[in-house]
């Protein structure tokens, strides 16, 4: 007999910022903090198979073109496709909370952080950490110098 796996999806909806969620923001790493980054969605835990996302941003914002928005929830749309729904995991939730901790999250334009106890409480992370040369060597040898 095959084992079928649940078909996961995400929608439009309400998401409590004082309740578990993540936070999806966009922005550049190398040159802003996450503080500087756009805040895009709100992702709920699921429910029956199902996230919560709301949005926000629209569209047409006072604070950002039009064009540069789109841009922005298409980025947000496919990096949810891909991590909800076409990556294939078991347990996307869990995966989810995972991925905010991983280097690939640091180094995409969406950004994704890990609210446990919701906006009040900790944030987890989607954080840059600033070395400087003496105190990168040891931990990355080499590697931790400029232009090697």
């Amino acid at each position: 007999m095959e084992n079928i796996q649940p078909e996961w999806r995400w929608e439009e909806g309400e998401v409590y910022e004082r309740e578990e969620h993540i936070e999806l923001r966009h922005g550049n790493a190398d040159t802003t903090s996450y503080e500087n980054w756009i805040p895009i969605a709100r992702l709920a835990k699921p429910r029956d198979h199902v996230f919560k996302v709301k949005w926000l941003v629209q569209p047409v914002s006072a604070d950002t073109g039009s064009a540069e928005c789109e841009s922005m929830l298409a980025d947000a749309r496919k990096s949810l496709n891909f991590f909800l729904v076409e990556k294939g995991e078991s347990d996307p939730w869990g995966y989810a909370r995972y991925h905010c901790n991983t280097g690939a999250n640091l180094y995409s334009s969406v950004h994704w952080s890990y609210f446990p106890n919701g906006s009040e409480g900790k944030r987890l992370p989607s954080r840059v950490m600033g070395l400087t040369v003496e105190e990168s060597v040891p931990i990355f040898g080499d590697a931790g110098k400029p232009g090697v």
